[in-house]
Parts: C-alpha cells; sequence; structure tokens
C-alpha cells in the first residue's frame, strides 16, 4: 500500500511534493508539448545534486538475469496440460436415466420473455452441473427428477439485481429438453481435438488445437516477459543502490511517514475502525510502533532509490512529454479505481510530483535498456 508499482519495468510512484499534496499546477497544456528535467525537479524543495554522487558507470551495468525466460513448447505443454484441462474434462453419456443434484446435463434450453426469444437465453448441448449455481434460482431445481430424453418448462424470475437491466426481475419461461447425464473425464493433450477446443473456448475465439496453443504461447510469452523485466529492474535498482552515494534531505523521511501515517488513521477512519485494528487487519501488525517501523523502513529504501533516479533524470537531463504523461494518468486512474485524475494526483502528492515520478520512470527504462545481461547458468555470449 506503501509503493504503487506500476507495468514491469516501471518504478515507484508515490510520496510529498513541496506544495505538501496539493495538487500542483499543470506546466504545459498543449498536448504533446516537451516538459524538461530542469522544469520537473521544481517538484522538490531540495537540489538533488547535492544529495546524490551516482556511480561513474550507471549507464554501463552488467546483469545476471535467473533465467532466459524463454517460452519452450514443453512449457505451453504443461501449463496447458496442469493448468488449463483440469477445468474442461471431455462429457460422454451415462447410463443414467434421472437426474439428481450434481449430475452434468447436457441440455438444450430456450429462454423466452412475453413469449419471444431473448438475447443470451439459448443453448444447445449445454453441460450443467445441477446444484453448481450457474443459473439463475429455480433453474437447475427444475431438472431434479427429469428423464432423458423429457423437456420441461421452467416458470422462473431474474433477479431485482440482475447484471442486465433488461432482464432484471422479469417473468420468463425456460423451455428445456434433458440430452443425457454425462460422465467426466480428464482430458488429456493427445485426447484435446479441435473439436474440444471449440466446444469448450469458443469464447476466447478459438476453434482448434492450433488455436489454443497459440493462445496460451502468447499469454506466457507476456507473463514471462514481465518476470524477465521484473528480474532486470530488481537487480539494476539493487547496483543502482549499492554504487551510488546517498544522503536523504533533512527532515524528508519523517515527512513521508507522518504523510503516511495521517493516510493510514483517515483510511482507518473511513472504514469505521480504530487505527490500531485498521494495521492488524490490513497490514498484521499487531501495535503500532511495529507498524510505523514498517513503514520508515519501507520508505527508507524508497526514497534512496527516488534520489538516486532523480538525479539521473538531471543528470541525463530527462524530458516528457505531455501526450504519454496523459496516458500513464490515465493507465493509473483507470487500473487503481481513481474517481478523476485530481484525485489521483492528490493522493501522489501533486500534478508536478507525479510528472517527476514518470521522468524517473523513464530515466530508470534508459538504464536498463542499457544494461549488459547474462543469463544464470549460461556462458556470457
Amino acid at each position: 500500500m506503501l509503493l504503487v508499482c506500476a507495468a514491469a519495468g516501471m518504478t515507484l510512484l508515490g510520496g510529498c511534493s513541496k506544495d505538501n499534496g496539493a495538487a500542483g499546477s499543470s506546466t504545459a497544456e498543449a498536448e504533446g508539448e516537451t516538459i524538461k528535467a530542469k522544469t520537473l525537479l521544481k517538484a522538490t524543495d531540495y537540489d538533488v545534486k547535492d544529495y546524490v554522487t551516482l556511480m561513474d558507470d550507471y549507464m554501463n551495468l552488467s546483469v545476471e538475469l535467473d533465467s532466459d525466460y524463454a517460452v519452450t513448447e514443453e512449457a505451453v505443454n504443461d501449463y496447458i496440460q496442469n493448468s488449463v484441462l483440469p477445468y474442461y474434462p471431455v462429457y460422454t453419456k451415462g447410463d443414467k436415466t434421472t437426474v439428481e443434484s450434481g449430475d452434468v446435463v447436457n441440455i438444450d434450453y430456450t429462454g423466452t420473455l412475453n413469449g419471444e426469444a431473448f438475447d443470451g437465453g439459448s443453448d444447445t448441448g449445454y453441460n450443467l452441473e445441477i446444484g453448481s449455481g450457474q443459473f439463475i434460482d429455480g433453474f437447475e431445481d427444475g431438472l431434479i427428477g427429469a428423464n432423458v430424453g423429457e423437456s420441461r418448462d421452467l416458470n422462473l424470475t431474474f433477479p431485482e439485481d440482475y447484471p442486465s437491466a433488461d432482464m432484471a426481475g422479469q417473468a420468463v419461461v425456460f423451455h428445456v429438453t434433458v440430452n443425457g447425464i454425462m460422465n467426466a473425464a480428464d482430458a488429456t493433450l493427445d485426447t484435446v481435438d479441435d473439436a474440444y477446443v471449440a466446444q469448450n473456448f469458443s469464447t476466447y475465439g478459438l476453434s482448434t488445437v492450433d488455436d489454443m496453443n497459440a493462445y496460451f504461447t502468447d499469454m506466457l510469452s507476456s507473463q514471462y516477459e514481465n518476470e524477465r523485466l521484473m528480474d532486470l529492474q530488481t537487480k539494476v535498482m539493487e547496483q543502482l543502490e549499492a554504487g551510488c552515494e546517498v544522503e536523504l534531505p533533512e527532515g524528508l523521511l519523517d515527512a513521508r511517514k507522518d504523510q503516511v501515517i495521517q493516510q493510514t488513521e483517515a483510511s482507518a477512519q473511513q472504514a469505521g475502525s480504530s487505527y490500531e485494528d485498521y494495521i492488524a487487519s490490513y497490514y498484521g501488525y499487531s501495535t503500532a510502533e511495529e507498524f510505523e517501523a514498517y513503514v520508515e523502513e519501507t520508505l527508507q529504501e524508497q526514497l534512496v532509490q527516488e534520489l538516486i533516479l532523480e538525479a539521473i533524470v538531471e543528470d541525463q537531463d530527462v524530458s516528457i512529454n505531455t501526450a504519454d504523461f496523459d496516458d500513464f494518468v490515465a493507465q493509473y486512474v483507470s487500473y487503481y479505481g481513481f474517481e478523476d485524475e485530481e484525485a489521483f494526483f492528490e493522493n501522489y502528492g501533486g500534478e508536478d510530483f507525479v510528472k517527476l515520478s514518470f521522468a524517473e520512470n523513464i530515466a530508470f527504462q534508459n538504464v536498463m535498456d542499457a544494461a549488459k545481461t547474462t543469463v544464470a547458468g549460461q556462458d556470457a555470449e
């Protein structure tokens, strides 16, 4: 809750600006305007070069990654077999003839409202576990006791809080035919075929085994790339912290700590809880002293990282583009559920401070891009 991470490769965001958290005034209104480092660094009330001595070769770091993070055919197959297929068994029609709770029944159904079929209310060959709660109240219970081949009309009512406003509270009739009571067997890579994929993964736009393999290859590639970036980010930052000399400006740690504690107290009050109960519930600390020691330790490291990146912003004369910055803010506001941009800026020290943090992201990315990487256990080539 103290450190906010963007997508992999982004650095840390948070803290107090010189205006004590009020949203700063925009220095560039026009879309696509450039804001230079000298202007961005005005978000702080100290001169960063007085507190940070950068290591001489910070743009020539050597990093050993834990893995090459390559997606192999074996990795894709293992993921599909162990993490996907168990949720999609193969169903075959059994000998049982009367539906009971817990059975998986294969059904055709058509839902009508005022005698007319409604969108999304019909399907054929659907496998439904009775008692799973997948359908509205009364649908599954209404099939208990039905025989294979039997059709039933179920007079039901959608709940008042149903997500679709058009259907909420509506009285409907489902005409349901029980095609069979099914037996389930685990699917394996050897038994999966195009028909299986089309039946189970059509909502993902997949209809063939090749589609499925490509889909999960892309998914794992994205996941592995994020892991690679996080590995690189962590190890580059460790080298920067070890090689740079940093002194915190007087009072900065105390001010940042006070801000976090005040925000935590406000959150506790909003939740109708005492400060002590809140930190115990949300952070797992039994006393305020333990929690505040954790806050101080965490902020100490964050501030060291922050000052190093600010020094790199100045050293490289990093500038930001306002159009890129606006996209960055929009992603944060959406992902973390802020009411609007102003709420986001206020929470993170003001607009000017967030702009500086965005520049720090760029500076950090420049250092990572320049780093020479090898893989643990592999030769340098």
